[in-house]
């Protein structure tokens, strides 16, 4: 079953691997985090564990980490304005027709389609021409100031575990 983990810092970047540290000892019963290698696109994995699977994204001081036996993707962006011509240049056609112009809407669309090239692998550029997700579990999430989504291959969590992750307490600096 998949599940997905935020916390939220000073500094999303720094917290996401004690992020992932925290969840694989809550989901998987672990007391540390095997060695972990990139696939040729830079996808983090763990190599001999096929029913291990994780994805990690931070923005701003924001982290998710999405733990699951197959493979997963996750993406969170804090909600803020950009270039007006941004929504033409990322967004297909199809996301184009459906996208109502604000900040939030391209960003729910942008994480959904970010999170379903990290499960899958795919290259995301030139953004365009990869639509957001097919049919396939996926779910978006939304606060104040950030939008976010996973997309895994069974039911997709309703919420998110938020944790506190002090990473100067635990050694991570």
């Amino acid at each position: 079953m998949t599940a997905v983990y935020g916390a939220v810092g000073a500094d999303g970047r720094r917290l996401a691997w004690p992020l992932l540290e925290e969840a694989a000892r809550r989901s998987w019963g672990w007391d540390a985090l095997p060695p972990a290698a990139r696939s040729p696109r830079g996808k983090p994995f763990f190599p001999g564990l096929e029913d291990r699977w994780f994805s990690l994204s931070h923005s701003g001081g924001m982290a998710l980490c999405a733990l699951s036996p197959r493979p997963v993707g996750v993406d969170v962006e804090l909600v803020r304005p950009r270039r007006s011509r941004l929504p033409a240049r990322a967004l297909s056609g199809e996301e184009q027709a459906r996208f109502d112009g604000s900040w939030e809407e391209f960003y729910r669309l942008w994480t959904l389609k970010e999170s379903w090239c990290k499960r899958e692998d795919a290259p995301l550029y030139p953004p365009r021409r990869v639509e957001t997700p097919p049919p396939c579990p996926h779910r978006s999430y939304a606060g104040a100031g950030w939008r976010a989504a996973v997309c895994c291959w069974d039911a997709p969590p309703r919420d998110i575990i938020w944790l506190e992750i002090d990473c100067e307490k635990e050694g991570f600096i």
